[in-house]
């Protein structure tokens, strides 16, 4: 999976259209990301990536960026 795809189901899992997240994104500019949006989130990354991201370490991040350069330090992506 690419980050492109990545966004796109992140985009799914909060109920938006595909497409609508930047990378730059953070929970206060995504009305979608809240506590229940922060769950699927994490829920996304294990099953589309099957990398384990804990809700203490997605706490720490600010932004789909620092997200996405996490899974990026893990390999989780093919770009």
């Amino acid at each position: 999976m690419t980050v492109t795809q990545f966004l796109d189901v992140v985009c799914e899992a909060l109920g938006r259209e595909p497409g609508s997240l930047l990378l730059d994104d953070t929970p206060q500019s995504v009305e979608q990301w809240d506590s229940i949006g922060h769950l699927s989130i994490i829920s996304t990354v294990d099953e589309a990536l099957g990398v384990e991201v804990d809700d203490e370490e997605m706490r720490t991040f600010t932004s789909i960026r620092e997200l996405t350069d996490r899974l990026i330090a893990k390999n989780a992506f093919e770009d």
